[in-house]
């Protein structure tokens, strides 16, 4: 089953009534987005679904105000218009000027299938016959009830085939300027699933749309405040729950743009941006919000623009304990301006065993980190560390050996702001227990497996008298370069 067609989302933008003193661009009122089914009626069905999905997501999100589809249905009635095929651009300014609109979403779904496909099984290899009779008597008693089984064999396939459906979605959008008919901004849909029937795959498909809708929605119509008040650390904006805003959303402050004439021309520059900050409490029409990072003054007036996804923070680590410990680390943060927050960790350095010798090791880990306070470009902190790591040295008979250990410890942190981007962390950690693991290397059977690999057997260490133990507990103290990014 294939099928090409188009649906067309006229999004109709309520010009809101507002005071002179507020900027003409913030965002007051939500838009009202009509939603327009295709005609044809072989592709009808999949149509309203995903119209369906785009309803549900559109007021889900807070910030459209959805045009009853009946009410959408009179009107094209009214006005004898039909959608069919690839309407052009003539034809959606028209739909806009029906509509009072001034945008148009068109969604083309390029195409559309279905299919059933074999069921992925495991190559099971057969070990190479002896040829001894009663390996021939089995074969021909098999191969005779095979031959009888192939009519069972087929109806099966064909089961098979009816329960395990691959389906295929993919489209294209773009948003239109109904004024001038001009592109302003396009992107793709593509989902695909495998398994169950065709019902149960389509299911699946128009989840993943689901998803995909929902973000791409909030990316046309990110909102634009402006700050109300100034308390501390704190400050209050335009935009609350009448646009579908969330405790947690992150916006940039930036100072409004200035007009400026040189020679006879008039040009707008944009502002300077200023800081970022943390919706804390949300109201009808309002919200107030927390500075989270700072780089220049915060004022009523200045503007606050909704970030699009979440700022990532990345760390570079340097701990030195002379003849002890050496070891440099990388982090990911995740939810870095959450009071509570994350990383991936990965582990380069050495450590002093119980023979007093140094070894290497890597590894992986993560940090669960709490917020304690911030404010004045400083940041304080305590985490729980949980490392993975992997040591290497030689055991007493020259076997290069390896070692499992962790050693957990809780930190406290202090990051202080040195840029608008740039912090410096200051940490001091206590390794609390440890965890070791035995020494252990590969040894060589001299056999290869069926694919010409090496087989190897796990063998333990040899030492002449006491196993050397990784034992790192005490006091580190450390420093960390940060970089965010938004």
């Amino acid at each position: 089953m294939k099928l090409k067609h188009h649906i067309y989302l006229c999004v109709a933008l309520v010009s809101p009534v507002i005071s002179q003193e507020l900027d003409e661009n913030i965002t007051l009122e939500k838009k009202a987005l009509m939603i327009l089914p295709a005609t044809q009626d072989n592709e009808k069905e999949l149509a309203d679904k995903v119209l369906s999905i785009i309803s549900e997501q559109a007021t889900a999100l807070g910030r459209f105000e959805v045009i009853d589809r009946n009410l959408v249905a009179e009107i094209l009635e009214e006005q004898k218009f039909q959608l069919s095929g690839l309407v052009s651009n003539d034809q959606v300014v028209h739909l806009g000027e029906l509509a009072a609109a001034e945008k148009a979403l068109i969604l083309e779904i390029v195409h559309f299938g279905q299919k059933g496909v074999p069921k992925e099984k495991n190559d099971d290899d057969n070990d190479d016959d002896d040829g001894t009779l009663f390996t021939w008597l089995v074969k021909t008693v098999v191969t005779e009830t095979i031959e009888n089984a192939r009519q069972v064999d087929t109806l099966k396939i064909r089961l098979e085939l009816k329960n395990n459906i691959h389906t295929e979605f993919k489209g294209n959008v773009k948003l239109v300027n109904v004024a001038s008919g001009v592109s302003e901004h396009s992107f793709s849909l593509n989902a695909s699933f495998t398994g169950g029937n065709r019902d149960a795959s389509l299911s699946r498909v128009l989840n993943q749309l689901s998803i995909q809708i929902r973000m791409k929605l909030k990316d046309l119509y990110m909102i634009t405040s402006e700050i109300i008040e100034v308390d501390g650390s704190y400050v209050s904006i335009f935009s609350g729950e009448n646009l579908g805003l969330k405790k947690g959303a992150l916006f940039e402050i930036s100072s409004k743009d200035k007009i400026k004439t040189y020679k006879e021309k008039t040009v707008t520059l944009p502002g300077k941006s200023r800081g970022l900050i943390r919706i804390t409490d949300v109201g009808p029409d309002g919200s107030r919000a927390k500075v989270v990072r700072k780089w220049r003054k915060v004022k009523p007036g200045h503007k606050a623009y909704e970030l699009k996804g979440s700022p990532t923070i990345t760390d570079l680590n340097f701990t030195y304990s002379k003849d002890r410990r050496y070891e440099v680390a990388g982090s990911f943060w995740i939810n870095p301006f959450g009071e509570f927050s994350g990383s991936i960790n990965g582990y380069l350095g050495s450590v002093i065993d119980s023979r007093n010798k140094m070894n290497g090791y890597l590894g992986f880990g993560t940090n669960l980190d709490y917020t304690l306070f911030s404010g004045f470009g400083t940041k304080g902190s305590v985490s729980l560390e949980l490392p993975a790591l992997f040591s290497r040295r030689g055991d007493d008979d020259g076997h290069n050996v390896i070692s499992f250990f962790s050693d957990p410890s809780l930190d406290g942190n202090l990051a202080i702001q040195i840029g608008q981007k740039r912090d410096i962390v200051l940490t001091a950690s206590y390794v609390f227990t440890n965890v070791h693991g035995p020494w252990q290397w590969q040894k060589d059977t001299g056999e290869n497996d069926e694919d010409g690999n090496t087989i190897t057997k796990t063998e333990p260490a040899v030492w002449n008298g006491i196993e050397p133990i990784i034992e790192p507990a005490g006091l580190y103290f450390s420093i960390t370069l940060r970089k965010l990014r938004f």
